[in-house]
């Protein structure tokens, strides 16, 4: 059995969030002892202060998590500058935590270090791991992929990585009780767990397919060798620009969507470059996307009954986790807490839920057939439950 006691709070002072936060928890933990926690936090928060007063509360406890755009949870629903903490405790499972430092140097490095900390604290099979790496410092591309490989094709890893509401600036990762910059945590669930996902998004394919010619990682200077912009330029306009609500599709094999890549009006006028959040591979063949808020709600919708229709038969989900897009929050505006009630909705109101906004997201592909993908513009939907031994 898996139990996820959640405590999610929107008070300012560190003092008064932990009091909140811990009486919710301990109202569902029931005496018992947390094994591990994740923290996902408002940016502007005094995160020393919270970590310390959370290892005060619960002492030795396992802890990983990271700055955040915006934060949702069944004890809450959706919030911004607000904390939110999930304790977890099972009679089946172990769950570890590890940490990998100074992912700009040594970015590959990092994920195995993380991983190898949080292996070696478990005699059972992996079985599930969630990661919250920073986001700014180095490649999110280079990270998924170095995860992926250490972490292996038969344990799904999924997460998004840490945000700063919009700013660009600095991103924070939790870690036991520290505060890190450039580092990658994350938390591992070894035993018999059941797992299922999915990625979705909203967006639609429009106008004609191009191949990438040049680019250089996240960067792409040439679009069927013409310039990236002049893409952009052809079907939208001689004023266009590569906005947020207009991310490039990478498509796969059949036509089909793989991986979004947004862009925040990051482009050269003079060059014509434009800079995406996540990577490109020349060859990739790509399309331009659009949707409408009611569009980007139904991916929404998609990517939690997806995910309910995968689950294991013989299994029954105990908890939800969510990623989803901090562009995605930007675009729906006024409409962002409809993400919670469609999640609500659809898995009802007894599964404890928790996640967050994030700067890119780590899940399945969009088909569900490859292990994981860094994506943008996505809300990722993860049910979990502990199965039957």
């Amino acid at each position: 059995m898996l139990k996820v006691a959640v405590g999610h709070s929107e008070l300012v002072d560190v003092e008064d969030i932990i009091d909140e936060i811990s009486t919710q928890c301990e109202e569902q933990l029931h005496g018992q002892k947390p094994q591990a926690g994740l923290l996902f936090s408002a940016v502007n928060v005094e995160h020393s202060a919270l970590l310390s007063a959370i290892q005060e509360k619960w002492p030795g406890l396992p802890l990983v998590g990271c700055s955040t755009d915006g934060e949702m949870s069944s004890r809450l629903g959706f919030a911004e500058d607000s904390v939110s903490l999930a304790l977890f405790v099972s009679d089946t499972l172990e769950i570890t935590v590890g940490v990998g430092r100074n992912g700009s140097k040594d970015v590959v490095g990092a994920a195995r270090e993380a991983y190898a900390q949080a292996r070696s604290g478990t005699s059972l099979a992996p079985g599930l791991c969630i990661v919250t790496p920073a986001s700014l410092s180095f490649s999110s591309e280079q990270a998924v992929n170095a995860l992926k490989t250490v972490v292996g094709p038969d344990v799904p890893l999924f997460g998004a990585n840490a945000a700063d509401q919009w700013t660009f600036e600095q991103t924070y990762q939790f870690f036991n009780s520290e505060v890190l910059c450039d580092s990658i945590p994350l938390i591992l669930f070894s035993g018999p767990v059941c797992v299922a996902s999915s990625t979705q998004s909203g967006w639609k394919t429009i106008g004609p397919v191009g191949t990438i010619t040049k680019v250089e990682q996240n960067t792409v200077h040439a679009i069927d060798n013409s310039t990236a912009l002049a893409f952009y330029k052809s079907l939208l306009g001689a004023d266009a620009v590569p906005t947020g609500d207009r991310p490039l599709a990478i498509l796969d094999n059949e036509g089909n969507i793989s991986r979004l890549r947004a862009s925040n009006e990051a482009f050269d006028p003079d060059t014509g470059t434009v800079t995406f959040f996540g990577e490109f591979s020349e060859g990739d063949r790509v399309q331009i996307t659009v949707a409408t808020r009611n569009e980007i709600l139904g991916g929404t919708r998609a990517s939690v009954r997806l995910a309910k229709e995968r689950f294991p038969a013989g299994c029954l989900p105990e908890a939800v986790l969510f990623f989803s897009c901090s562009a995605r929050k930007l675009l729906l505006g006024t409409q962002s807490s409809e993400e919670y009630a469609i999640l609500k909705e659809e898995v009802g109101s007894a599964l404890p839920i928790f996640g967050f906004y994030g700067f890119g997201e780590i899940g399945p592909s969009f088909s569900g057939e490859d292990h994981c993908e860094l994506h943008n513009e996505t809300f990722v939907t993860i049910l979990i439950g502990s199965a039957r031994v």
